[in-house]
């Protein structure tokens, strides 16, 4: 059995990428080896995200956004036959935690729809109705690749997340999730 620990740079992808960008994140996980090129691969990751600006209509100031995304994994792993940089293939299912705080010193009306903030007012409402934090917790999978070198590896992942659906003034929407992270590491 071996331990990883790593960092991770995290890119939301398409719907995702609309409303977020790149953060930052930390990974820890166990890979219990079935035989020598194959095993499962068990981790939890927490990443920090950053917001982009989206255009809203509030009267009086704009509405902070913090996206935070969790999750933990079971994947399993197939790598290259032992050599000094082994190649592996990764793919599995997570338990996906998405949430989103809004927060804001306004007060008045705001008009906000957004599946991947987690809210849907398509009609103005108080400001404190929106503010505040809201979370999904879904069902997800992934599938990637990386290497080890050593004690180091770097790994990058696809995951799709399902999500909640709203409806919106333009139909309704359903808020995957679509994420890119690449993780650098130690295993001991």
């Amino acid at each position: 059995m071996q331990v990883t620990v790593g960092g991770a740079i995290v890119a939301p992808l398409s719907g995702s990428a609309d409303r977020f960008s790149i953060g930052a994140g930390a990974d820890v996980g166990v890979v219990w080896k079935l035989n020598e090129q194959a095993g499962l691969k068990f981790d939890y990751m927490f990443a920090a995200l950053g917001a982009k600006d989206i255009p809203i209509s509030v009267m009086t100031s704009p509405i902070d956004v913090k996206p935070r995304l969790q999750f933990g994994s079971a994947a399993f792993m197939f790598q290259a036959p032992p050599g000094p940089v082994r190649v592996y293939l990764v793919g599995g299912v997570g338990i996906y935690r998405r949430s989103v705080t809004l927060t804001t010193p306004a007060t008045g009306m705001i008009t906000v729809c957004d599946p991947w903030w987690l809210v849907c007012y398509p009609q103005p409402v108080p400001v404190d109705r929106v503010v505040g934090s809201r979370s999904t917790t879904d069902f997800g999978v992934n599938v990637g690749a990386g290497f080890t070198a050593g004690a180091f590896f770097v790994e990058a992942r696809y995951h799709y997340i399902t999500g909640p659906s709203f409806d919106t003034p333009t139909g309704r929407q359903t808020a995957t999730g679509k994420f890119f992270p690449l993780t650098i590491g130690v295993q001991f």
